[in-house]
C-alpha cells in the first residue's frame, strides 16, 4: 500500500469521495457538487491512485465500496465535519434566529407522545426550526442515514446499531392494559386469567422482534393470545374496542383514547418493565449546537408530556 503524505492530498477529493459513498453514482455525485461527470470520474482516479485502491467498483445497480472504501468512510466524514466545524466557527446555535429542519425518525407512538409538545415549545422559543418526522426505516439502514446526515435523529426503543452512533436515554414509558368498557371489570389490576385467555392487539415489529411483555410473561411461565397483528399504535384502542380484545399502551396513549372508544384502563396483570426510549445520532454530529438543542427539548418534552 502506498504511504499518503495527507500535506498534498487535495482536500476536494475527499469530499468527491464521501459524495460518490452517498450516491453510490457518479452522474449524481456530479449533480450534487455542481461538477460535471468526467470531472468526478477524474477525481476519483486521482483517489485511486493516492490510495492505491479501486475504492468503488461497478455492481449490477450501483457504485459499491471496497473494504478499504469501508475503512475510509467514517474516518472521512469526521474528519470533513470537523473541518466543518472550524471554518464555520463555533457560535452557539440560537432558536429564535434559526432557520433550520430537523428529521426524526420514530413511531407513531412517539410522534403522540412528544410531538404535540415539541411543536408548541418550538413555536414560541423557535418559530424558524421545522420537524419533519419520517418512518423508522430498516436497522440495518439507519446508521448510514445518520452517518451521512438525511436523518438528524432516531427515537427509538433500544436498537443495536454497532460503532460509531451515540445515544441517551429520553424516557420511560408506562404501560396499562385496556378493555372495552363493558367488561366491567373493577378498576386496578387487570385480572391475569382474563389476559392469558383474552386475544390481544399487537403491533407486528413487537411481535417479530420480541418486546418487554411476553418476556416478562415467558419468565413464569405464561404467554398471551395473539388475536390481530396490526402496524401502528393507533389502531389498536379502535380494535379493542370493536372486538373485546386486550391491547397494552403507553399511558398517556392510552388514558387519552380510553374514554373516546368506550375503553377501561387498568394496571397490567404482572409488573411488565417500563420500556425506554433512546435517542440515536452518529458521532460526527457531536458537536452540532443545534442538534444539542433538540435532544434537550425533546427530554424535557417527553418527561413532562403526562403532567
Amino acid at each position: 500500500m502506498h504511504s499518503v503524505n495527507t500535506r498534498t492530498l487535495d482536500l476536494n477529493l475527499l469530499v468527491v469521495f464521501a459524495t460518490l459513498w452517498d450516491t453510490q453514482n457518479v452522474t449524481r455525485a456530479g449533480e450534487r457538487l455542481a461538477l460535471s461527470q468526467p470531472a468526478v470520474s477524474h477525481a476519483l482516479r486521482r483517489l485511486r491512485e493516492r490510495l492505491d485502491d479501486e475504492l468503488f467498483v461497478i455492481g449490477r445497480h450501483s457504485l459499491v465500496p471496497t473494504a478499504r472504501a469501508m475503512e475510509l468512510i467514517g474516518p472521512v466524514r469526521e474528519a470533513l465535519g470537523r473541518l466543518d466545524d472550524v471554518l464555520q466557527g463555533s457560535t452557539a446555535f440560537s432558536p429564535a434566529t434559526a432557520q433550520r429542519k430537523f428529521r426524526i425518525a420514530s413511531g407513531d407512538f412517539v410522534e403522540f407522545l412528544i410531538l404535540p409538545r415539541l411543536i408548541q415549545h418550538i413555536a414560541s422559543e423557535a418559530p424558524g426550526v421545522m420537524i419533519e418526522v419520517v418512518p423508522l426505516p430498516a436497522n440495518n439502514a439507519l446508521p448510514s442515514l445518520l452517518e451521512n446526515g438525511e436523518i438528524d435523529l432516531v427515537i427509538s426503543t433500544p436498537v443495536a446499531f454497532g460503532a460509531g452512533l451515540r445515544e441517551e436515554t429520553v424516557t420511560k414509558v408506562s404501560l396499562l392494559t385496556l378493555i372495552w368498557q363493558r367488561e366491567g371489570l373493577s378498576p386496578g389490576r387487570f385480572p391475569l386469567d382474563l389476559y392469558l385467555e383474552r386475544p390481544q392487539v399487537m403491533i407486528e415489529m413487537h411481535q417479530r422482534e420480541g418486546n418487554i411483555i411476553d418476556a416478562s410473561l415467558r419468565a413464569q411461565g405464561l404467554a398471551r393470545r395473539v388475536g390481530v397483528l396490526v402496524q401502528n399504535f393507533m389502531a389498536m384502542p379502535v380494535i379493542a374496542s370493536q372486538t373485546g380484545y386486550i391491547c397494552n399502551l403507553p399511558g398517556p396513549i392510552a388514558q387519552a383514547f380510553a374514554q373516546t372508544f368506550g375503553l377501561s384502563c387498568h394496571q397490567p396483570p404482572i409488573d411488565f418493565p417500563e420500556p425506554e426510549l433512546f435517542a440515536y445520532w452518529h458521532a460526527r454530529f457531536d458537536a452540532d449546537p443545534g442538534l444539542k438543542w433538540l435532544r434537550e427539548r425533546i427530554k424535557e418534552c417527553a418527561n413532562t408530556s403526562d403532567e
